[in-house]
């Protein structure tokens, strides 16, 4: 794949862990905005739990014949990073058209494919789900309604033979109801604290439900 050229110690860029990422005041960043490519769903920026995902999935070691799905892809950092340190199967999923072009960006600068998917949540059905090892989603806790619809997506996810879940989240009370939610079901599921200094001081929880 041919690839947009970031030179080093360009302003407004992020590079950790094998991986460049733009921020909001790239120049390429904002050619998008200027052609209306506005995300409305919180797709606006990086979102820094992205990175403990990351953290996890390295200390776990994908293999290249796996398939993960990244739930609320946004720019796709964590799709960005499976995608080049493991070589696997990647589907971006989020249901905001506006965000893909920002994922296309970010996968034309690291030289990944990435296969975006615009869907729902809810619309994930367990058919979809059939071939996917894991599913992973960072910083997507935003609303107390959503909870409900993550809840059954782990369920369906589950059903469906995927391997493990993990769901990222700083601390929103959402993300907490969503981890009692899936205890009182008993589902095999935990909440880690996990932090790291790189690319800055940064801390989540991460909720990691086991089939």
């Amino acid at each position: 794949m041919s690839g947009t050229v970031i030179r080093a110690g360009e302003p407004h860029t992020i590079r950790t862990r094998g991986i460049t990422l733009l921020r909001s005041g790239h120049k390429e960043v904002r050619r998008l905005k200027r052609a209306n490519h506005t995300p409305s769903i919180h797709g606006n920026k990086v979102w820094n739990s992205s990175y403990l995902i990351m953290d996890h999935l390295t200390k776990r070691k994908l293999s290249a014949d796996e398939h993960l799905m990244d739930i609320g892809c946004g720019w796709g950092p964590l799709s960005i990073f499976t995608a080049k340190r493991f070589g696997c199967r990647v589907t971006a999923v989020d249901a905001d058209p506006d965000v893909y072009p920002y994922l296309d960006l970010h996968a034309s600068i690291n030289k990944v494919d990435v296969t975006p998917l615009q869907a729902r949540f809810e619309k994930l059905t367990q058919a979809r789900l059939a071939d996917v090892d894991i599913v992973a989603g960072a910083d997507i806790c935003f609303w107390d309604e959503l909870t409900p619809v993550l809840y059954n997506l782990i369920r369906r996810s589950l059903r469906a033979g995927v391997k493990q879940i993990i769901i990222a989240d700083p601390g929103r009370s959402p993300f907490y109801a969503l981890a009692e939610k899936c205890e009182a079901g008993k589902l095999n599921s935990r909440v880690v604290e996990r932090r790291t200094q790189t690319p800055k001081a940064l801390r989540a929880d991460l909720l990691i439900i086991d089939n």
